[in-house]
C-alpha cells in the first residue's frame, strides 16, 4: 500500500513539475504555468520568422511539432534523448527554450553545487531554461527519503521553490 501511495504522489509531483514550465508565452517567463496546447498545427501556419529562427538553431530536427498558443507559438521535439520546448511570440521572436533531461547531462559545476548542498537527495529531473541575453537557469527536482524538493539554480545560487513531504 505504501508503494502505491508513493507512486501516486510521485506521479502527481511529476505532473506538477512538468507543468511548472509548460505554458509561459504570455508572461515571457518559462516558470509560469498555464494551459498546455492540445493539438499541433502544420509549420506552414506558424509565423515564418519563428520557423526561420527554429531552423537556424535546430536545422537538423525533422520531428518538431508546432502548437499555436494564445500569444505565440511553441515547438516541441526530442534531440539526443533531451526533450526540448521552444516558445516564440506572435511576431516569431524567440522567447525561451526549456530542455528536460536527467542529472547525467547537467553541467558539472551545477551538479557539484546541488549534490554538495543536498547530500541525501537524488536528482530526478532537470529543466534547463535558456532565454535571450541571460544565463541559463535550472529547475532541479530532488527526491529524498521523506520529501521532494524543487530548487532553482541561477548564477551559482540555489533558491528552494517547493518542498513536499512524502508522508
Amino acid at each position: 500500500m505504501k508503494k502505491i501511495l508513493t507512486a501516486l504522489v510521485a506521479l502527481t509531483l511529476g505532473h506538477f513539475a512538468d507543468s511548472q514550465v509548460k505554458n509561459s508565452i504570455s508572461s515571457g517567463n518559462p516558470e509560469i504555468t498555464a494551459a498546455e496546447p492540445t493539438s499541433s498545427v502544420n509549420a506552414d501556419y506558424v509565423n515564418s520568422k519563428a520557423v526561420k529562427n527554429f531552423k537556424k538553431a535546430f536545422g537538423n530536427v525533422s520531428d518538431a511539432k508546432w502548437y499555436e498558443m494564445p500569444d505565440g507559438y511553441r515547438a516541441k521535439f526530442t534531440l539526443n534523448d533531451v526533450r526540448h520546448r521552444l516558445d516564440f511570440d506572435k511576431n516569431g521572436n524567440w522567447l525561451h527554450t526549456v530542455r528536460y533531461y536527467d542529472d547525467k547531462k547537467l553541467p558539472t559545476e551545477v551538479r557539484r553545487l546541488v549534490v554538495s548542498s543536498y547530500l541525501d537527495y537524488t536528482i530526478t529531473l532537470v529543466e534547463e531554461i535558456e532565454t535571450p541575453g541571460s544565463n541559463k537557469s535550472y529547475i532541479i527536482h530532488l527526491e529524498g527519503q521523506t520529501n521532494w524538493i524543487n530548487i532553482k539554480v541561477f548564477d551559482q545560487e540555489i533558491t528552494e521553490l517547493a518542498k513536499i513531504n512524502k508522508a
